[in-house]
């Protein structure tokens, strides 16, 4: 049911249910039923981007876990804690919680935890700017997730192996790793997976100097986003669609997805926002000249 729910965007559901099955395990005092629910609450926090909230539920979860010497809920909501540090810049303290996690998966013989807790450092250096160190943490993560069958896991390390490909300039390759994610989450029916990694082939379109092309990734992505309520992918959307856009030539528009984009990261309070400001001030200086 959580699976479900949080890949096809129905947040408000998943709040309403995991919130109803953590009031139910109080009750009961069933601590690691309530450590679930929290779990859940958490990670569906992070996608709304509400990051603060997120934080606290996992915290709690741990709490829980630690306290009936459950090693496997340990080790997951410490792994949470590092993904939602990350999207707040919190890069060191990301870090040493899925070095910790890490630790815990393999204590608990957990295949596919671990290869999460690679995939996971993969993204702490790859925001670091620590290319060729990604690159490696994600190819040992997708070649566990292959080993073990785990296809979900698989397409969620391609899209972060993409971003470091062309962060490299590799851009063949990453495009290569988006496509295939693109499949697997077709498979699946994973709405999320579907507007990060459209959202990526955008990138990489920019980058590569076809903007028509990476404004219909950015605008299917914007769409995908908006339905589901995941603010970060769209914020993402806008600011692809701001540089595809100003790329073209119409600059009034990109003025528009610029600022919206400035807006929903600040929102956020992630250090893409300072990122975009940079962006918005390129097209906007251009316009004055």
């Amino acid at each position: 049911m959580f699976r479900y729910l949080e890949t096809g965007g129905y947040y408000a559901d998943a709040v309403t249910i995991h919130s109803q099955a953590k009031n139910a395990a109080c009750l009961l005092g069933d601590r690691a039923a309530e450590a679930t629910a929290l779990t859940n609450l958490g990670i569906i926090s992070w996608r709304q981007g509400r990051y603060r909230q997120a934080v606290g539920y996992h915290k709690q979860a741990l709490a829980a876990s630690v306290e009936i010497g459950d090693k496997a809920g340990e080790a997951i909501a410490v792994a949470n804690l590092g993904v939602v540090y990350e999207r707040q810049g919190r890069y060191e303290q990301s870090a040493s919680c899925h070095q910790q996690a890490l630790v815990l998966f393999r204590e608990t013989d957990d295949r596919s935890g671990t290869a999460r807790g690679l995939a996971n450092l993969g993204s702490v250096a790859a925001r670091q700017g620590h290319y060729g160190q990604a690159v490696g943490w994600y190819q040992q993560a997708l070649d566990q997730f292959r080993d073990i069958g785990d296809r979900i896991g698989e397409a969620s390390a391609l899209p972060d192996l993409g971003i470091a490909y062309q962060r490299q300039g590799r851009y063949e390759q990453a495009i290569g790793c988006y496509k295939q994610a693109l499949a697997l989450f077709g498979e699946s029916g994973d709405r999320t997976g579907e507007a990060e990694a459209r959202n990526g082939v955008g990138e990489i379109l920019l980058s590569t100097r076809r903007p028509e092309e990476a404004r219909v990734e950015h605008t299917a992505a914007l769409t995908l986003a908006s339905q589901i309520g995941d603010t970060y992918e769209q914020a993402r959307a806008h600011s692809g669609l701001s540089a595809a856009l100003h790329a073209i030539g119409d600059v009034d528009l990109a003025r528009h997805h610029g600022r919206r984009a400035r807006d929903l990261y600040s929102e956020l309070g992630v250090p893409d926002e300072q990122k975009h400001r940079d962006l918005e001030h390129v097209i906007v200086g251009h316009s004055t000249f």
